[in-house]
């Protein structure tokens, strides 16, 4: 019998050929009409009935781009599910590259993909070492820990991410154990996530926490500790988890501990805020608003890394200087560490640029408008944004935060 995963992920390259043809088709055909009527426009009604021709001839030649990138995708979908038919091949997300690509349309548009229910969208699951998914069933998690402690510490991937991004480089000439591997000789069973990082971080917190009350329920052993690790947007999805837990009183959230985020836009990263002011900006012209819709059809994920926002209400207080104060959850203590690019983390190019993607107010959550509070911050200073998750000084330091006594 044929795998049915192996041929929902060909179904999935699928429609991800045909979501991009699609979604790049549309900006390129928008600013072409929208070129070509200005010109019309310069002449005026006698050329009225050119125009509606000339128009409708564009419109066709675009459709035809669409009906390309479907008919592409169908063959993709219907020729590999043929293919496992008569001999088995390996499943396209599984490996590291994959899982990668994977990963990455989900940041883009993971949230239409979950919308139209394709083999592409990625569910919040938990993952071993191989990537291979890990039900939250007694019998499950006891095969998949075969010795499971009291001490456990979810780790949360970023952005167009996936779980690999904790574990060894494999292309790294030295043996460094990944922070996976260290908090597990600490005493902790770290337990990978997956999730898609296009839907928005309040539907990611939601998801997570109703796995994390699963877990409890499940786990081989009582559980003692729950900690919580996010790198990136990860950070932000840990802290929605534990908002929506504690709000609706779910058992996982009374074991909680510590949570811990490395380089988490907690007041939003540049990069998406520039992407919401340029989206702005292209309104203005006719020629260049497709531009904008396009920018504006981006995930929601990617939207709510403008504010850092959470989803629900922050419980906040003002300090006397109006400063807006969002405090450490019941119970939980926060412990934040951010990255800049020059050694010395005080520099002020460090200061200004950050690790590239977050800068050390965000990451640290001290703004001067807003702030997330944290028993401890880290700023460490030679890193860039994406070596934050891999790198042996960090996992050292979140180690030694995890092990100290709450």
């Amino acid at each position: 019998m044929p795998d049915q995963t192996a041929s929902d992920d060909w179904s999935g390259l699928g429609d991800l050929v045909t979501l991009t043809v699609e979604r790049f088709a549309e900006p390129v055909e928008g600013m072409h009409r929208a070129i070509v009527s200005r010109w019309f426009d310069l002449v005026g009604p006698p050329i009225d009935p050119a125009r509606d021709v000339y128009l409708k001839s564009v419109g066709a030649v675009y459709n035809s781009v669409r009906m390309t990138g479907w008919a592409l995708g169908k063959i993709l979908a219907v020729g590999g599910s043929v293919v496992q038919r008569v001999r088995p091949v390996p499943r396209l997300w599984d490996s590291r590259v994959g899982s990668g690509v994977q990963a990455v349309a989900n940041a883009v548009w993971g949230d239409q993909l979950a919308v139209q229910a394709s083999p592409l969208a990625i569910d919040m699951s938990m993952r071993d070492d191989d990537g291979a998914q890990i039900s939250p069933t007694r019998d499950a998690l006891a095969l998949a820990f075969e010795v499971p402690t009291p001490r456990v510490v979810v780790l949360i991937h970023g952005l167009g991410e996936t779980e690999r991004c904790w574990t060894a480089d494999p292309t790294s000439d030295e043996p460094i154990p990944g922070l996976a591997r260290l908090l597990s000789s600490a005493g902790f069973t770290p337990l990978l996530m997956r999730y898609n990082t296009g839907r928005s971080v309040a539907e990611n917190g939601i998801h997570l926490s109703d796995l994390l009350e699963d877990l409890f329920r499940a786990w081989p052993v009582a559980l003692d500790e729950i900690a919580l690790v996010g790198n990136s947007m990860g950070g932000l999805v840990a802290r929605s988890a534990v908002q929506t837990g504690q709000s609706v009183q779910l058992e996982w959230s009374n074991v909680v501990r510590r949570l811990v985020t490395l380089g988490s836009p907690h007041l939003g990263a540049p990069l998406a805020k520039g992407a919401h002011l340029a989206s702005l900006g292209l309104r203005v012209s006719p020629e260049t608003r497709p531009l904008s819709q396009f920018l504006e059809r981006r995930s929601a994920g990617l939207k709510d890394l403008r504010s850092g926002s959470i989803g629900g209400d922050d419980p906040q207080t003002g300090d006397e200087g109006g400063t807006q104060v969002v405090p450490e959850p019941e119970g939980i203590t926060q412990h934040f560490i951010a990255g800049v690019l020059t050694g010395d983390p005080r520099h002020p190019l460090g200061t200004l640029l950050g690790d590239l993607i977050v800068r050390v107010p965000s990451g640290t959550g001290r703004g001067r408008r807003r702030r997330v509070e944290a028993t401890h911050v880290a700023v460490i200073g030679g890193r860039r944004h994406s070596d934050l998750a891999g790198d042996p000084v960090v996992a050292e330091q979140v180690r030694q935060w995890l092990v100290a006594q709450p």
